[in-house]
């Protein structure tokens, strides 16, 4: 968005394509994310890790649904960023996505405690499925087949997103003056390839 505002993408993309420049960010957030999660499991000293029982498969899932997650959250935010035209005007959905993300740890005790149906419904919305599906993972309630199933869709969601993210981009990434039509970026794109 600042890249946006201070005009910097204009210059930016006279040499690079959309889709390089946003895989390029996405990475760098990955890796960004990489290194607080390093430094915060750095180990405390003093600290017997000699307790601590490690399980793999939990582990993989776990960070399986971490990267997911991380997919699903960084595409929103890539499109967020393209729709609008300020930062100001994106702060406005920013703030309530970022609320979404802590709702499971309010709903921790129903979580944790009911195995009944409704739980599929905290999967559902991508900013609650990776976090609830997380917490479900270290407290040994989620089955080896609703993790398979809970991160085959978010990656496909994620990958869908970030595709959709880098049409906005490749659309919006110039767009200064109002929000972003989505539809309009698909009658583009059409019209577009009409004339090829």
């Amino acid at each position: 968005m600042e890249e946006k505002e201070n005009r910097v993408t204009e210059m930016i993309l006279t040499t690079l394509n959309p889709t390089t420049l946003i895989t390029g960010k996405v990475i760098a957030l990955f890796m960004i994310g990489l290194v607080q999660i390093l430094v915060i499991l750095a180990p405390i000293p003093g600290l017997d890790l000699s307790t601590i029982s490690f399980e793999p498969g939990t582990i993989i899932v776990g960070t399986l649904l971490l990267l997911d997650g991380f997919t699903v959250f960084t595409g929103v935010l890539v499109a967020i960023g393209a729709v609008m035209p300020t930062a100001k005007d994106a702060g406005t959905i920013f703030g309530p996505l970022m609320a979404l993300i802590f709702v499971p740890f309010y709903a921790i005790s129903l979580i944790n405690s009911d195995p009944g149906p409704h739980r599929a419904d905290h999967h559902v919305l991508p900013a609650l499925g990776p976090v609830t599906a997380m917490l479900r993972n270290g407290f040994g309630t989620l089955s080896p087949l609703e993790s398979t199933i809970i991160i085959a869709e978010l990656f496909i969601t994620g990958f869908l997103i970030l595709r959709l993210a880098i049409h906005l981009f490749r659309y919006g990434s110039i767009h200064y003056s109002s929000k972003l039509s989505i539809a309009g970026t698909f009658r583009k794109r059409n019209a577009l390839d009409d004339t090829k």
